[in-house]
């Protein structure tokens, strides 16, 4: 029995081993908490782009132009932008149990409305006054006089046309497209408040802004 003696208190040992080992395996270690972080849309996503064209037209239309001497009429090519200042745009509302925002939007304007002189043509132009035909016409600068007046004229008419209720809905739509983009990683969908009166005209009409291909 004796020689039995050493084997079995290495049994004894190897066996207290185990059992600790599994009682500090069952027991509940230091566990961290889960973090969970929630991105939460800033209106800073859409301020920091500034100034936005979202829609770019061409416009074509008939412009007639009349003097003291002469009468004249061009075919008018141009284009304007929409525009929208992203600058003055404002979150209204924002419900985190939906994942709803509500932005208030800043009013479109017309930008840049110009005269495409390679695409404008002259159509006809004559004189309302006899002598004008015979030894007068064009040699005071009167024809050249009327087009500058005209173009001048032609340009606050594109610009004018731009602001049509049809293009305006077409320049919101795309806005919203692009900023409902932008909003898309957070989770988040976006509804928009537009001001129920649109921006005016920023540019000078005093300048003749002409269009170059």
């Amino acid at each position: 029995m004796k020689s039995f003696a050493p084997t079995l208190l290495i049994a004894a040992l190897f066996t207290s081993i185990g059992a600790a080992a599994t009682y500090f395996a069952m027991m509940p270690g230091d566990t961290e908490e889960e973090v969970v972080v929630e991105s939460l849309p800033t209106v800073e996503r859409v301020t920091e782009i500034g100034e936005l064209c979202v829609l770019k037209l061409k416009i074509s239309d008939m412009l007639e132009a009349k003097s003291s001497s002469l009468k004249a009429s061009w075919f008018i090519a141009g284009d304007a932008l929409i525009s929208v200042d992203l600058r003055e745009a404002r979150i209204e509302h924002l419900d985190r149990d939906s994942k709803q925002i509500v932005l208030k939007m800043p009013p479109l304007h017309v930008i840049s409305p110009r005269v495409d002189h390679t695409k404008t043509k002259s159509w006809d132009i004559e004189s309302v006054c006899w002598h004008d035909g015979w030894f007068t016409h064009d040699k005071l600068g009167k024809s050249q006089r009327l087009q500058q007046a005209a173009m001048r004229k032609a340009q606050e008419s594109i610009a004018k046309s731009a602001q049509a209720p049809e293009f305006f809905n077409d320049a919101r739509s795309s806005a919203e497209r692009l900023i409902s983009a932008l909003y898309k990683g957070t989770g988040y969908t976006v509804s928009f408040e537009w001001p129920d009166t649109q921006g005016s005209e920023t540019e000078s009409m005093n300048t003749l802004l002409s269009a170059v291909e």
